[in-house]
């Protein structure tokens, strides 16, 4: 099937940071189809119809398969979540996820956080449509893919917000016995971040979780687990333990999605550690990480774990990530050949840092 290609241009005009799943990732808005007519290619001048893309969205949902995201139609560096996309009264609009963990990737969205990469193309084929003189109208499309380009062909379809996800804040930890009251410290964090109209691009740091989709409204930030304390955002270890139990279902829980509850909960996890607190969620041998998962960890995946405790200089995490390496390949004994010892020691020297 011909797969065609269509610029449709516009630009940043708003950069804000959201949460997605704990994973680094840049979060690009906007149209990538217009129903306007595009400035044209070859002599014809392409225009869509409103519906064209519906049956394809369909198929895509059915198939739990999301839209691919592509620089300049080269290489995949993200997706577009098929629950983001749909037609509304300007074209097709999406919300597009690049993988910062690609180098690619990383490039993309810096340019697009510049403002130099502003603009869209879709990917797609025709499967219905009708031509008089130099207008092709296209009645039925099947969407392929999104990419993030810099020739804009029609400047009313644009990029309307570039986001980045960032993992666990780490904020500083209030003493335990401070008292928590979560609207009060609402009210001052809405102060502190210059968010009294709608919420500002620190003001989600207060918070375990928010609808990114609806990120202009203070209803869609939930699980507040900070105040601001000496002039400082910090995390109230009594606010951590109620949105622990509202995880678990206290005072009727908490309305998040499924996919995003993991990742919420290591964040819980991790404020937990640097209290030298077990996990209220699950049993102690399995708090941060099962064997299992370990026994394939490098000196560079234990160096990682190490430098999140938030404790150790890089040199520092490497030296003994690099000891325990040796270790775990060339036991000294019989009980040393046993996974679960190293990773006991290793949760044990956490939480002495956390302390």
């Amino acid at each position: 099937m011909n797969i065609e290609t269509k610029y449709i241009g516009g630009n940043i005009v708003e950069v804000k940071q959201v949460e997605r799943n704990g994973i680094k990732v840049g979060v690009i808005k906007g149209h990538i189809a217009t129903w306007d007519l595009d400035r044209g290619a070859w002599g014809v001048r392409d225009r869509f119809v409103k519906g064209a893309f519906i049956e394809s969205l369909d198929r895509h949902r059915r198939d739990n398969r999301p839209i691919r995201l592509k620089d300049h139609h080269g290489r995949t560096i993200g997706g577009f979540p098929i629950e983001t996309a749909l037609e509304d009264e300007v074209g097709l609009f999406v919300i597009g996820e690049i993988n910062l963990e690609v180098q690619q990737g990383r490039e993309a969205f810096a340019l697009a956080k510049q403002g130099i990469l502003s603009d869209f193309s879709i990917g797609f084929s025709s499967l219905e449509d009708t031509v008089t003189e130099d207008i092709r109208v296209i009645h039925k499309a099947e969407v392929w893919e999104g990419s993030i380009v810099d020739e804009p062909m029609n400047p009313k379809a644009k990029i309307t917000e570039v986001k980045i996800a960032v993992p666990f804040q780490d904020l500083p930890l209030a003493s335990q016995d401070r008292p928590w009251d979560s609207d009060a410290a609402i009210s001052r964090v809405r102060e502190f971040t210059d968010s009294t109209e709608e919420p500002s691009s620190t003001y989600r740091r207060a918070f375990l979780w928010y609808d990114r989709t609806d990120a202009e409204n203070f209803g869609a930030y939930k699980l507040p687990i900070a105040d601001v304390i000496n002039g400082r955002l910090t995390a109230v270890p009594r606010g951590i333990f109620a949105a622990a139990a509202a995880l678990q279902g206290a005072r009727g829980g908490v309305d998040i999605p499924d996919a995003d509850r993991p990742a919420v909960i290591r964040h819980v996890e991790r404020y937990y550690a640097k209290m030298g607190l077990d996990s209220p969620f699950e049993d102690d041998e399995k708090q941060y990480f099962v064997a299992d998962d370990v026994k394939a960890w490098t000196e560079r995946d234990i160096e990682r774990f190490l430098k999140e405790t938030g404790k150790m200089s890089k040199s520092a995490a490497k030296t003994l990530a690099d000891r325990l390496d040796k270790r775990q390949k060339e036991p000294d004994n019989e009980d040393d050949n046993d996974i679960v010892k190293l990773l006991g020691e290793l949760k044990s020297f956490k939480n002495q840092l956390a302390n």
